[in-house]
């Protein structure tokens, strides 16, 4: 995979960062996988052994240890999900649900991995990702060690939604933000890497084009069903028999995608164009005669149904349930 190109113009910024602080560094955007991609890649070079030439070389033994996974000076804090989906060897108890959110015990597992030297002469690192998928409990716990690092341990810190965490947390923190790529610059890095209707890909992903080539190359079953879902609003006359197997696309998607649909609804109907969807436009020509009180009444109900969306929720019938909102729309 090529690297995106305005991922080449973060991490001049990355390595300035890293060099002229030992504070954590915070590294947030819209788009968290590239930016994990982006550190990763950062953390490959610093811990290459090789005294010359390009780094990583991936023939030293610092390059061996870390590509399979046992870098002593390298840990992670992640939920079970994305370890799992990252290709970590993860234990998750018989019976129990891989976790989602980066729990206290990981934080406390590595007590001991924070107060001793490096294995291999050099820093040592805590990849925190996404920092986003951390509780109030969990926060806390690392703060405590963020306040006063063993010396030579650097934490990064990789999310989305900087809002989410704890403030203590981030006057901590260094902070590189990675604004949003322009969505030609996004379509054009997509179609390098091969993706077919690289705009749908990229608005069935909100935009996040590291998440839309994950779901074109290893979620194709996903993308069609996400884009199932938005033709399936697109047409009122369907609005009463959702397609089925949406259950599988989990319901903060499908709410985050109905709302995104609804923005692009209210554009149109005010003769813009939508930018969330814009291969849509045409079986939208019914929204212009959808009075916008309406859509507004339709915007704050799906948001607190977000809300509540990672709650446990008979998922058929919340989907039910947006289908009759926007059976409202044309009653």
């Amino acid at each position: 995979m090529s690297t995106a190109s305005w991922l080449l113009r973060a991490q001049a910024q990355l390595g300035n960062l890293m060099q002229a602080t030992t504070a954590p560094i915070l590294v947030h955007g819209h788009q968290p996988k590239g930016l994990y991609e982006l550190v990763g890649q950062h953390l490959a070079e610093l811990l290459c052994e090789a005294s010359a030439g390009n780094k990583p070389c991936l023939q030293c033994p610092g390059c061996h240890m870390r590509v399979a996974g046992n870098h002593p000076d390298l840990r992670y804090l992640m939920p079970q999900t994305v370890a799992l989906e990252l290709g970590f060897n993860v234990e998750v108890k018989t019976g129990v649900k891989p976790s989602q959110d980066i729990r206290i015990d990981d934080v406390r597992d590595l007590q001991n991995y924070f107060n001793t030297a490096s294995s291999r002469g050099a820093s040592r690192y805590v990849v925190v990702y996404p920092f986003d998928n951390m509780n109030a409990n969990t926060a806390n716990a690392l703060l405590k060690t963020l306040e006063e690092p063993a010396n030579g341990l650097r934490f990064v810190l990789v999310g989305s939604r900087v809002d989410k965490l704890l403030p203590t947390i981030r006057s901590r923190c260094q902070e590189l933000t990675m604004p949003m790529p322009a969505i030609s610059e996004c379509l054009a890095w997509l179609e390098t890497q091969g993706v077919q209707q690289p705009d749908v890909a990229l608005g069935v992903a909100m935009n996040d084009p590291f998440e839309a080539l994950s779901l074109a190359q290893v979620a194709a079953d996903q993308l069609d069903l996400r884009k199932k879902f938005l033709e399936w609003l697109a047409n009122p006359d369907q609005h009463a028999n959702p397609p089925a197997g949406l259950e599988k696309v989990g319901l903060p998607v499908v709410l985050e995608l109905a709302m995104r649909l609804c923005s692009d609804c209210v554009s149109q109907a005010h003769g813009l164009k939508g930018t969330n969807f814009p291969w849509l436009a045409p079986k939208l020509m019914w929204v212009k005669s959808v009075g916008m009180d309406r859509f507004s009444q339709l915007y704050q109900n799906l948001q607190k149904e977000f809300r509540l969306a990672n709650h446990p929720i008979n998922p058929r019938l919340a989907l039910e349930y947006v289908g009759q909102q926007w059976q409202n729309l044309t009653k």
